[in-house]
């Protein structure tokens, strides 16, 4: 690699950074989308609630510290500051369907317009979240969330995996959390879909030490969070750092130095949201430069790039990745594909519909920006048996 090479995807100090020649033996890469395809749910609405409790934590030192001083302190209503921002977020949230509701009426009225591209209605359909973004900028209802760090996060989450045996005492769960009137705990749900946090695990556990010698072997998967949430330390605290402990729990050591960049949006401390990540056109590139960047720096050498995405924001990240693999069952984005002509075909059929001729893992190959077809997952066991079939593959 070039020096004085340029990544939006990894910091100087990054092992993958282009520099770094990182990237030479991390050809085997998982994306996946955050809200939806490791979540049951989308967790934006969880914001202005860990918003509310990072401000009452910090109320409570400044609080301490005051009465040490003796000085006047009024106090902060943790309740009343709560409603508030729920009550916003609520409207703002009314006024971003109603926005997208709009330009889903627009698109699929224009189906007759030949000029207009698949990427120029991801885009048309991504503008309500850019504009209510910036509303929610202004409004204030995540002021205080900037503050808090994934350590601090962690410690406001009840985390829960659903399984197919617990969906019920789950759901209980969840429903006696958003009954509590006085949200002591500070608390909120996160629920992550069956088999996630054990697939991702899994793939991480391959990556083994290689002899230095042995200058052309891939280590193992690499994996990477890609996302339009707005809370990076949420992504961090929800998936990141629980597959990083079982990992560790697993190998039986204390520390490891895996790597597992998040590339989403960012709430600052005063509640403004940087637009990294704004829709499905800044998705594509970043796997597109995430592909570039490893043909770079692994000449002919094979690789393979998967994302895994559950909306319309990531159909484009789907089609220009190497396997684009759908979770659930989105009536959007399967609406947009079929318009577009894109094939989407259940995983589990996969073998009798030939995935392995399908999934390319020749850099010497030109990307297909034009590939047409889609995989479809209802599970995340799914995806793992379909990662360990490219396993077999890759070694054979």
């Amino acid at each position: 690699m070039n020096e004085g090479s340029t990544s939006t995807l990894f910091p100087l100090n990054s092992k993958f950074h282009p520099n770094q020649n990182g990237l030479s033996k991390r050809r085997r890469w998982l994306i996946v989308d955050f809200d939806g395809t490791c979540t049951e749910h989308d967790t934006t609405p969880l914001l202005p609630r860990l918003a509310a409790f990072a401000t009452r934590s910090r109320s409570s030192i400044s609080k301490s510290v005051a009465a040490e001083k003796d000085d006047d302190n009024e106090g902060y209503n943790h309740q009343q500051d709560l409603q508030k921002r729920l009550d916003q977020f609520q409207l703002l949230e009314d006024e971003f369907m109603k926005l997208y509701g709009e330009a889903r009426s627009n698109m699929f009225s224009n189906d007759d317009d030949e000029s207009t591209t698949l990427y120029d209605v991801l885009d048309a359909l991504d503008e309500p979240s850019t504009i209510v973004t910036h509303m929610v900028s202004a409004s204030g209802c995540l002021s205080g969330l900037g503050h808090a760090d994934t350590k601090e996060v962690e410690e406001m989450l009840n985390l829960h995996e659903v399984s197919k045996t617990d969906d019920d005492m789950s759901e209980k769960t969840l429903q006696n959390e958003s009954n509590r009137e006085d949200h002591s705990d500070d608390r909120v749900v996160v629920r992550l879909r069956h088999g996630c946090e054990s697939t991702l695990t899994r793939i991480l556990l391959s990556d083994a030490a290689i002899s230095n010698e042995d200058t052309h072997a891939c280590i193992g998967w690499s994996l990477a969070i890609l996302s339009i949430n707005w809370c990076p330390a949420l992504i961090d605290a929800s998936v990141v750092q629980p597959v990083l402990r079982k990992r560790r729990s697993l190998l039986r050591i204390n520390t490891c130095d895996t790597e597992v960049p998040i590339w989403s949006n960012e709430v600052d401390r005063d509640g403004v949201v940087t637009l990294h990540v704004p829709g499905a056109l800044a998705k594509r590139d970043r796997i597109l430069e995430l592909k570039r960047f490893i043909k770079q720096g692994c000449d002919q050498t094979q690789s393979v790039v998967i994302y895994v995405g559950d909306s319309s924001t990531d159909l484009a990240a789907l089609l220009v990745a190497d396997v684009g693999i759908v979770m659930g069952n989105s009536s959007s984005l399967i609406k947009i594909a079929e318009s577009w002509g894109v094939e989407i075909t259940p995983l589990k059929h996969r073998d009798e519909l030939g995935f392995q001729s399908l999934v390319r893992i020749d850099t010497n190959k030109e990307s297909d920006e034009k590939k047409k077809i889609l995989w479809q997952a209802d599970t995340w066991q799914e995806i793992d048996e379909a990662l360990q079939e490219i396993d077999e593959k890759w070694q054979t």
